[in-house]
């Protein structure tokens, strides 16, 4: 971390006819797969010492193929899985140990790498094997606390990566607007350069009743920040900035209506303008190299 598909598919190979010459290896007996008058034969690799004869047509049947199971996907993928176990402090090799048993009797799903169930009792599904991994994870970490380190790393890095990390997440949340998000984070935290706030990892503001709420990491910090706008805003139609305000920084008018704080929507306005046609697609690659 900074301080982040395919699968091997069968290859469905039909027949490969050929007309053949003669051959200086030895590749099998060729019997004839319909009546006697056929001129296609396939090959049988019991008897490598018959000669093919020269002037028929194979067919070749067992041909060599190549599958990619549960291991193997995740060990092509194997950065992002080690970027994303990372943002909640658990060991990769625990996390594949354990994806690999989950799915041992299943052919596994990409987007769904965690084989997590909805209420409806069926599959859930995700937009991407980066959003379903991070959703199982937060499955395992609360299954399996004793596999989470929570020591609280504070972030001395640059606002520039915290942009990024927003960048991301927003693509895996994509109910969640990169452009509102971004402006309030940065209205909260001074631009994403309030020392207090990145120390704790925190940089919407986010309070419990213990004060500002601290998390393990930066990257964990703001993948909270997007999952709580996905889940608890967007996610319940409020997805305007005047609407989410009503909740996250509340004020009265003068009839007592809850309404958006005017001076917090002026600070996230101004943060719009700054952050205006700023999005680009952000890989977990360049997360890592930044």
């Amino acid at each position: 971390m900074k301080n982040i598909m395919a699968f091997g598919a069968m290859k469905n190979m039909v027949c490969c006819i050929a007309v053949l010459l003669p051959l200086q290896v030895n590749i099998g007996t060729y019997l004839p797969i319909n009546d006697e008058n056929t001129n296609e034969y396939v090959i049988d690799e019991s008897n490598s010492d018959t000669p093919l004869p020269s002037d028929q047509k194979v067919v070749l049947m067992d041909l060599n193929s190549e599958y990619c199971d549960t291991k193997c996907f995740l060990l092509q993928n194997r950065e992002k899985v080690d970027f994303i176990s990372d943002i909640f402090a658990i060991d990769s090799d625990l996390v594949i140990e354990n994806l690999i048993e989950i799915n041992s009797n299943a052919k596994f799903d990409e987007y769904n790498i965690g084989r997590l169930i909805g209420s409806d009792g069926n599959l859930k599904t995700y937009n991407s094997f980066d959003r379903g991994l991070i959703e199982y994870l937060y499955e395992y970490s609360s299954e399996n606390p004793e596999n989470v380190d929570n020591q609280v790393v504070p972030y001395t890095g640059s606002s520039e990566y915290v942009v990024e990390l927003i960048k991301y997440f927003t693509s895996l949340y994509d109910n969640v607007d990169y452009l509102t998000a971004v402006s309030i984070g940065a209205a909260e935290s001074g631009y994403y350069k309030v020392g207090y706030m990145l120390r704790a990892n925190n940089i919407y503001g986010g309070m419990s009743s213990r004060g500002l709420i601290k998390y393990k990491n930066i990257e964990y910090g703001v993948l909270s920040y997007i999952r709580l706008l996905s889940n608890s805003y967007y996610g319940k139609g409020l997805n305007t900035i005047e609407s989410i305000g009503r909740v996250y920084c509340p004020s009265y008018d003068a009839n007592g209506n809850k309404v958006a704080s005017s001076h917090w929507l002026s600070l996230v306005r101004s943060a719009m303008n700054k952050y205006e046609d700023t999005y680009s697609v952000v890989t977990v690659n360049e997360l890592i190299n930044d």
